[in-house]
């Protein structure tokens, strides 16, 4: 289903919107229910709405509007267009403070030089690299259930399931990620969530060298996650190879060329190895901690978030399951997608208006306006997927006539995110391997969803296990 309209000519009228309470218009419900908000407004007032934020009367300064902007032909220009939506926002400043300069967060010549370096190493030839790895870690998981009915907690299942990937593609660790690791990350990564999401949303963002309380449990939270990566980084050591070489390696003959070789090199020898054709600047000592920082966060967070939604629909629908169970690898990776369409990890992104001024939706948007999309709202957009609430993986697994930005989980335009192969190969292997041995029943209604900076699984994740 394809939805492509004609433009209307750009008017200099107010964009639709709800007008908000008196002293602080939209910015309580912004904050407490992004989604829900964002749902009413399009609902009711079309494809492009303008929310207020600040009181409705006195100095201009104090107000603003923030625009939300759902159909797919402006999500397409607004991560087209980088300089008349740029990514100069409050959101990734408070992200940078907190990871460093790393692919998400850098801008300019340094993302492009990133860029350049770091993406012959996520191609899709790249993930398959790493296949057999992921079929190894599935298998073990599978064993883990075991071979009687039993219940398991979906979200911790796929959190460990996605460490394990971790510890051995970017760390080349066949134990995975350590013990006191994975107790950092369970008690920083919610912290880190609702951090992100408090500061990003101050009225008043204190520079963090002022010694504030808050500021210093912000600074305390970035000092735990840099002293976690570094400490794991030190446990793989120099980022040469961690096994010597095997006979029969491309680079020394006789070595089997196959994921988790101990002779090839780890996604951590691979950025600091990493070199540009063009005579660009490798990335330095603390570059290649920020990515890999960055890379741990996002393969356990959002992967493991999107598989575990993926097992829940696909226990709520015995029927699409079961075709799916029976319908070959493509059909699994549709369910994967289709998981991906209902439950993004990432479910609102955001970009400011250059200095230039900008068009959407048939509307000037003046210099510094904000604005949202949402790939948890167009990927339901009534226009764009018949009965858009229902779970149906034969929408991917059929050629559609479907707007490239019908579906953008990954972000969209050159600052897609990088990792989404590997993303999509690993969720798809996990997914394969348990409905090749179990039926699934998941026994919670609806998901607890977290809305902080990405969607989180607030609380435990049920589904029954039985042997096929």
């Amino acid at each position: 289903m394809t939805a492509t309209r004609t433009r209307p000519r750009i008017a200099p009228a107010p964009i639709p919107g709800p007008a908000g309470g008196p002293l602080l218009g939209m910015a309580r419900l912004l904050r407490s229910d992004p989604l829900g908000t964002l749902r009413e407004g399009f609902a009711r007032y079309g494809d492009v709405v303008g929310l207020p934020v600040g009181p409705a009367r006195g100095p201009r300064r104090l107000r603003r509007t923030v625009v939300a902007l759902r159909h797919p032909d402006d999500v397409r220009r607004v991560f087209a267009d980088t300089e008349a939506f740029t990514r100069r926002t409050t959101a990734y400043a408070v992200v940078r403070e907190l990871f460093g300069m790393n692919l998400v967060t850098a801008d300019g010549a340094d993302w492009q030089r990133q860029k350049r370096l770091l993406q012959p190493l996520f191609t899709r030839a790249a993930a398959h690299r790493y296949a057999a790895l992921f079929e190894q870690e599935a298998e073990a998981v599978v064993a883990d259930v075991g071979r009687e009915p039993t219940t398991i907690d979906a979200m911790r299942t796929t959190e460990r399931y996605a460490l394990r990937v971790l510890g051995r593609t970017l760390f080349n660790d066949d134990r995975g990620i350590d013990d006191d690791t994975i107790a950092a990350l369970e008690r920083l990564v919610p912290v880190v969530s609702s951090q992100l999401h408090a500061r990003a949303l101050q009225a008043v963002r204190l520079p963090l060298g002022w010694p504030t309380p808050r500021n210093r449990r912000f600074a305390e939270t970035r000092d735990a996650l840099h002293a976690t990566i570094e400490r794991v980084i030190a446990r793989r050591g120099d980022g040469s190879p961690a096994h010597p070489a095997q006979p029969g390696c491309p680079a020394q003959p006789g070595c089997p060329a196959q994921p988790g070789c101990p002779a090839h090199a780890d996604l951590l020898g691979e950025l600091r190895g990493a070199r540009d054709p063009a005579g660009a600047q490798p990335l330095s000592e603390r570059e290649v901690r920020d990515q890999a920082l960055i890379m741990l966060l996002a393969g356990y967070t959002a992967t493991a978030t999107a598989l575990c939604a993926t097992l829940h629909l696909l226990g709520r629908h015995p029927e699409t399951q079961d075709r799916v169970a029976n319908g070959g690898e493509a059909l699994v990776r549709a369910a994967v997608q289709e998981g991906l369409r209902l439950h993004p990890p990432s479910y609102v992104l955001g970009r400011r208006v250059g200095a230039d001024g900008a068009e959407a939706g048939g509307y000037e948007l003046a210099p510094g306006t904000d604005v949202l999309v949402s790939p948890w709202i167009t990927q339901r957009h009534p226009e764009l997927w018949s009965e858009p609430e229902r779970f149906d993986p034969q929408r991917f697994a059929e050629e559609r006539d479907r707007h490239p930005y019908a579906w953008f989980p990954f972000g969209g335009g050159a600052r897609a995110c990088i990792g989404r192969q590997f993303a999509l190969l690993e969720s798809s292997v996990l997914v394969r391997a348990l409905l090749e041995r179990f039926r699934l029943d998941a026994l919670d209604a609806e998901l607890p969803i977290d809305q902080l900076n990405t969607v989180r699984l607030s609380r435990e994740v049920r589904v029954t296990c039985r042997p096929r």
